[in-house]
């Protein structure tokens, strides 16, 4: 922006000052957008902090499994899972702070109590809660990744207005205010001059 080339009127420091109060709001919105998007991370931080937990129970159950097999067989196995049924769910979409967050939802559970054997129904109940919390923890991470990439665009539209379209526009202004207040100082001499010219004559 060259300030030569600026009009220095009272005009253009209205819009000038119009803008700039515009900026600022526009600051303000985009701050208050990253402070929610940053509390939202932070809120799924405890859900990211499982996946250890997670990941250990997950080998624990496919040695069970390996066992079961064994002495279960696959045919006899996959004769209890069609006695099951299947699990029904439902995909949704979440906006937060314009971020679309995807979720899922369970409509329909299988239906475990189908299975006669006490030892397998035991284990297949601990299987579903464990798929559920995979479930949940693959939610939070495509969530996070999400709202990161969101938070980091967000800052560096802040960053920008903050470290140069503001100070720009402060220079600007502080400009044209002086060129104003120049102009009007040497009008007011002019006039003074002509005025006591005037009065000599």
């Amino acid at each position: 922006m060259s300030l030569q080339r600026i009009s220095a009127t009272k005009g253009a420091l209205l819009r000038a000052k119009e803008q700039f109060r515009f900026i600022q709001k526009g600051k303000e919105i985009l701050e208050m957008k990253r402070d929610r998007l940053a509390g939202e991370i932070n809120a799924l931080l405890p859900k990211l902090r499982e996946r250890s937990t997670i990941e250990r129970e997950t080998m624990e159950i496919y040695e069970e499994y390996k066992n079961l097999l064994l002495i279960y067989g696959y045919d006899e196995l996959l004769s209890y899972a069609k006695a099951v049924g299947g699990m029904e769910t439902k995909f949704l979409v979440k906006s937060i702070m314009g971020v679309l967050e995807p979720h899922i939802q369970i409509t329909t559970d299988p239906n475990l109590e189908n299975i006669s054997d006490p030892a397998l129904q035991a284990f297949c109940k601990r299987f579903y809660e464990l798929f559920k919390k995979l479930l949940d923890h693959a939610i939070a991470e495509a969530k996070v990744e999400r709202i990161a990439l969101e938070l980091m665009d967000t800052n560096r539209k802040v960053n920008a207005l903050e470290k140069i379209v503001i100070p720009r526009f402060q220079e600007l202004i502080r400009y044209i205010e002086e060129r104003i207040m120049e102009d009007e100082l040497q009008e007011f001499v002019r006039t003074k001059y002509v005025a006591t010219r005037g009065k000599m004559s």
